[in-house]
């Protein structure tokens, strides 16, 4: 049993029961306070590059092996190459020709699955698992995002976290046939997400009858595995469960969060380089969408069509992937520094993800995040800024673990760019960290007045 104090304020003490790829516990996460009433503590991935930056091949490469891992549990399949994933992350290295390698052979699934990515952390880890596979796979990710004229498929709630509101705007024979759905998150704690989108999956298509939930880390006490269990005889389906590491934990508080929070500050300036947008790029590939955001204001602006947020097929990843390449090598050639950062938005991770594992060696890959983790010199996150997010009005943004880093530029993505002034406000706050900032669009153009 490992135990985490958190800056005197509580104490997790972990219990590992499955281990099958024999990794560290600080190989794959650490522990921060998350500012949440619901629930205080954090496991921060060190492999997903949500909080904390890292190679952009790494959060790639764990999908893969989650997927491996399904491939073993559900279908019976041994990959080949499940090793090199696992010593490659072990290690850390070969992470360039092991990712080459392993997508060059894809696991060709034995059913047709449907596969599911939450909001806003795992969108890129579930589109990875679905990279992973050939076949009639399909993916979607659920988004806090509502659309005007679009009706959700169906909306769901996570209660424990800042924003519970979930909605999945898939075409509504993305569930048609005899099909798996797999509900893919970086974690789970008590299942109760899963509960209540399965809850809404079957009320809408009763016909599905089997799920599996995926997830790196698997949390869940004996009550947590019993309501699945029990929820699955009630609506008359399977639920399976497949994770990477597995065990449970006790949280004991010692005393209530701080409220003045330490923070470190970089006083270096960046010249900012005027917004590229690659709408024309890829003008076969958005969708013009109008959206609601949280001031209840309505607001125009491509959409991306493959984040998967709409459904997406493996025939068309790989159209989007091919479409994507030219960019990427564009990306590689604008690079004017030794180590560059690669930044993602919310929900639009995977792609800014893939753009980096392609634009050349010492490159890192971070994400804005709604999470408002608590910040402080001695803890796992020990800096942040926050700022309104530019794609989504009326919702406050975070950016972790900035200076201590020393990049020479900072690309920033965005699927779509719907305020000026929150740009320009982020653009500011990045100016401390980077001799260079570049913002980059591929679903509308702006120009950053800075």
């Amino acid at each position: 049993m490992n135990s985490y104090h958190v800056l005197n304020k509580f104490t997790v003490d972990v219990n590992i029961t499955e281990n099958p790829y024999g990794f560290q516990q600080q190989e794959l996460f650490d522990m921060a306070m998350r500012i949440n009433k619901k629930r205080s503590f954090l496991f921060v991935s060190k492999v997903l590059g949500k909080h904390l930056a890292v190679r952009p091949q790494v959060p790639i490469l764990i999908s893969h092996l989650l997927a491996h891992r399904y491939g073993e549990v559900r279908e019976d399949l041994l990959v080949e190459t499940t090793d090199l994933i696992v010593n490659a992350l072990k290690q850390g290295e070969n992470f360039f020709e092991t990712l080459q390698l392993i997508q060059k052979h894809p696991i060709q699934s034995k059913k047709s699955l449907r596969i599911i990515g939450f909001a806003e952390t795992a969108t890129a880890l579930g589109h990875a698992f679905f990279d992973a596979f050939s076949g009639d796979v399909r993916y979607a990710h659920t988004t806090r995002e509502q659309l005007i004229g679009q009706k959700p498929i169906i909306t769901f709630e996570e209660e424990h976290s800042h924003a519970s509101r979930h909605r999945l705007y898939s075409a509504p024979d993305f569930f048609e046939g005899n099909v798996e759905v797999v509900l893919v998150d970086d974690e789970m704690t008590t299942g109760k997400t899963n509960q209540n989108i399965i809850r809404q999956l079957v009320k809408a298509f009763p016909h599905i009858k089997e799920y599996t939930l995926v997830s790196i880390l698997d949390w869940r006490d004996e009550d947590n595995v019993r309501d699945l269990v029990e929820l699955a005889q009630e609506l008359e389906i399977e639920i399976h469960a497949v994770s990477i590491l597995q065990g449970q934990f006790k949280l004991t508080i010692h005393e209530d969060l701080i409220e003045t929070e330490s923070l470190t500050k970089s006083t270096s300036q960046a010249t900012v380089i005027e917004a590229q947008s690659f709408e024309e790029a890829l003008s076969y590939d958005l969708r013009e969408c109008q959206s609601v955001n949280e001031e209840g204001q309505s607001c125009e602006a491509n959409y991306y069509m493959g984040t998967g947020r709409f459904g997406c097929t493996v025939v068309e990843k790989e159209q989007y992937m091919n479409r994507l390449q030219p960019i990427g090598n564009a990306l590689k050639a604008m690079r004017m520094g030794k180590k560059s950062l690669v930044l993602g938005t919310g929900e639009f991770m995977y792609i800014p993800m893939v753009l980096a594992t392609q634009m050349g060696e010492n490159v890192y890959y971070h994400s804005t995040t709604r999470s408002p983790i608590y910040a402080h010199v001695d803890s796992t996150i020990y800096e942040k800024i926050s700022f309104k997010s530019p794609e989504f009005q009326g919702v406050t943004n975070y950016l972790y673990n900035l200076s201590q880093q020393e990049y020479d530029e900072i690309f920033v993505f965005f699927e779509r760019i719907v305020d000026q002034d929150a740009l320009n406000g982020l653009i500011s706050q990045l100016q401390r960290f980077a001799k260079q900032v570049r913002v980059l669009t591929l679903g509308g153009k702006a120009v950053v007045k800075v």
